[in-house]
């Protein structure tokens, strides 16, 4: 499992428009203030028959770092009690086991292969 830190936007957008477009809308307030998401991304290593085709993908899921929750007041966008999601302020320890236990188990328990059940998974994190 890694973690990989993705800006939510650029700061500069060059856009290339045929003449009937219109310009995208930008979500951000301001350019200065760009939020930052984190993702937690699992795989393991592809599993392969004997005849070469491929029974396990390797791919375990990507779980982002966010939230959801209501909004507290009403604006131009939306009115209040809207759903919207934000992005944690913070990946602490806390929040990154409980991710851990309750996101990436799971999932490997759903995704891995049937053949290779009760034999142990080694989970390798980087030292983030």
């Amino acid at each position: 499992i890694d973690e990989k830190w993705f800006y939510r936007t650029t700061q500069t957008q060059n856009y290339y428009l045929a003449p009937d477009e219109e310009d995208p809308e930008r979500t951000t307030q301001s350019k200065n203030f760009i939020e930052k998401v984190v993702f937690l991304a699992a795989v393991a290593r592809p599993r392969f028959d004997g005849d070469g085709n491929m029974t396990f993908s390797g791919k375990i899921g990507i779980f982002p770092f966010t939230f959801i929750e209501a909004a507290k007041k009403s604006s131009a966008n939306r009115p209040v009690g809207t759903l919207v999601t934000k992005v944690l302020p913070s990946v602490t320890k806390e929040v990154s086991h409980g991710y851990l236990v309750n996101k990436v188990l799971p999932a490997i328990k759903e995704k891995w292969p049937p053949e290779e059940h009760g034999t142990p998974i080694y989970i390798q994190q980087d030292n983030a």
